[in-house]
């Protein structure tokens, strides 16, 4: 854990940030795999997450790459900065209530903004839920993007 948290504050220093506090937890949802958690707090974060936190990703690919170079334990990494995907997370947990509410009372399907990869699958797996609904992913990265409708 300490190798991943000098990791993590070795490659913020690189690119001009110095992380205020850095926190790692440990979360057993995973069946296969241990998933840590890195919690980094920044002064400055702007530039790592505009443009749809591009920068962020980035960053957490970074650490996964030297972390599995460093260590052959099978463990999935998520990265946030400053809450960002915990609040995007909730931010997407609304849109899907939005998004059934506008789906079961229009009867039309809804296509949402374009999102990475992870945010699509937190959205399909939310709307997994729902037996009358079915969503599609379509489009080319970085437009790629769900369609929400009524089940068939």
């Amino acid at each position: 854990m300490e190798s991943l948290k000098q990791v993590t504050k070795d490659i913020l220093k690189a690119i001009g940030s110095t992380p205020i506090e850095i926190e790692i937890k440990k979360d057993n949802s995973l069946k296969d795999k241990e998933l840590l958690i890195i919690d980094v707090k920044l002064e400055k974060a702007e530039d790592l997450l505009k443009e749809n936190a591009e920068g962020l990703r980035a960053l957490q690919h970074l650490v996964r790459i030297l972390v599995s170079k460093q260590d052959s334990e099978q463990r999935f990494i998520l990265l946030d900065i400053n809450n960002y995907k915990k609040e995007r997370e909730e931010f997407l947990t609304k849109l899907v209530e939005d998004t059934i509410k506008k789906v079961r009372k229009t009867k039309a399907p809804v296509t949402l903004e374009p999102m990475s990869a992870y945010e699509r699958r937190f959205i399909h797996m939310k709307l997994a839920e729902q037996t009358d609904l079915v969503t599609q992913s379509t489009g080319e990265e970085p437009e790629r993007r769900i369609v929400v409708r009524l089940y068939p």
